[in-house]
């Protein structure tokens, strides 16, 4: 399961556990197991994991081909009797639970790389995104346009966690102290200054003082627009 983990990961989004990991609720650390193969994902975890990688659970475990399994005959397997179960190791604790968080404005990214985003009102939100999240400011954009493509399509829908901490490799949403917003991936932080790509590669890197940077909010990559739900 490890390989197929790892390649659907590259596929989903070049790689990045981190983003697996708070998709689902758990540790960056037990990505990272299951992608060694040191650990495998079970339950709950197994499901959400190929929800994020955008296959079935029975592919993500067994594989694309795996024919359906049962008992001698073609008869259905008995279930496991409670002694067979014991050596079961539990799965890692789900640390997010699923709230709705407002998609609040549509965002589309100018050809400088600075970002045009028409914010909605937080009393009118565009609409919720069913999401597992503990940050309760956290909030998505929809994409409009394809100025940040292919990273981000017309219509997909992006979320945003103020309350984490950003670390380098993150994508976050830079918000600079004129009022200028920028979606970039955080490079490093060294000596009162950031550097960060761009994710349209059409930009190049660029590096910053901190005193001019007024905050930076953790992108937490694509929200499936099956896990929209409607203003009412």
């Amino acid at each position: 399961m490890a390989t197929r983990i790892e390649s659907y990961l590259h596929r989903r989004n070049g790689g990045n556990q981190s983003e697996m990991a708070r998709f689902i609720g758990v540790s960056p650390q037990a990505v990272q197991k299951w992608v060694a193969g040191q650990a495998e994902p079970r339950g709950r975890n197994l499901d959400l994991a190929a929800e994020f990688l955008g296959v079935s659970p029975s592919e993500l475990k067994f594989g694309p081909n795996r024919p359906a399994m049962g008992g001698k005959g073609g008869k259905p397997a008995r279930p496991l009797e409670d002694d067979e179960q014991s050596n079961v190791d539990d799965g890692p604790a789900i640390l997010a639970t699923p709230r709705l968080i407002p998609v609040a404005g549509r965002v589309q990214a100018g050809a400088d790389g600075i970002l045009h985003i028409d914010d909605t009102s937080a009393e009118s939100p565009d609409g919720h995104m069913l999401w597992y999240t503990s940050c309760v400011e956290a909030y998505s954009l929809r994409v409009r346009g394809e100025s940040m493509s292919p990273r981000y399509l017309p219509g997909e829908f992006v979320g945003v966690d103020p309350c984490a901490e950003v670390l380098p490799s993150d994508e976050v949403i830079v918000q600079l102290s004129d009022g200028r917003r920028m979606m970039k991936r955080l490079l490093w932080m060294r000596d009162s200054q950031v550097c960060l790509e761009s994710v349209n590669k059409d930009h190049p890197n660029i590096v910053i003082d901190c005193e001019e940077i007024q905050a930076m909010h953790l992108v937490l990559g694509h929200i499936p627009k099956s896990a929209f739900r409607p203003s009412v």
